[in-house]
């Protein structure tokens, strides 16, 4: 009894509601596209810990000076790159908070200040989500297609391809 009143109910809904179950889908997209976003960006990270070191030889202590290694291309301490990790956190958070039209003009700012980034392509992702997420389906598509022109070779361009396809 319970399962023929559940299948009444699923295809009463489903005649008569098409777009709402379309448009429950595309939130579901939306949602699993802003985790793939948010896992494509890094992370500031915190402060590592102060580390004394002692190197020497026959007991003589070097209190000088600390070993610092180098890694090439490691910009962790790197000031205009932190400045550029926190401004796309925050658009991120915003859109975390369900606020998608600060989080759209917080991506768009990221692109206006920091037009070479390397996270300018997740930044345009983050924008064209947002859109979407605002229900801005025309601003959105053009916003997923010109990401995909910019960056085609993203991680997310994958991505952004369903996601123009949901919204067409």
């Amino acid at each position: 009894m319970r399962t023929t009143a559940l299948l009444v109910l699923t295809a009463a809904l489903c005649s008569i509601a098409p777009a709402q179950a379309q448009t429950a889908a595309v939130k579901d997209m939306l949602g699993n596209l802003w985790a793939r976003l948010r896992a494509a960006t890094p992370k500031s990270a915190p402060p590592a810990p102060a580390a004394t070191v002692t190197a020497g030889l026959r007991g003589e202590e070097a209190t000088q000076s600390e070993l610092k290694p180098y890694w090439r291309g490691d910009r962790e301490s790197d000031p205009s790159s932190k400045v550029e990790r926190q401004a796309i956190e925050s658009a991120q958070a915003l859109a975390d908070a369900g606020k998608f039209a600060d989080a759209a003009q917080a991506f768009d700012a990221f692109l206006q200040a920091h037009p070479g980034s390397t996270l300018a392509g997740n930044a345009r992702f983050g924008a064209a989500l947002a859109r979407a997420a605002l229900g801005e389906r025309a601003r959105a598509s053009a916003a997923f297609e010109d990401f995909l022109k910019r960056d085609p070779a993203h991680p997310l361009a994958e991505d952004a391809r369903q996601a123009l396809a949901a919204l067409r």
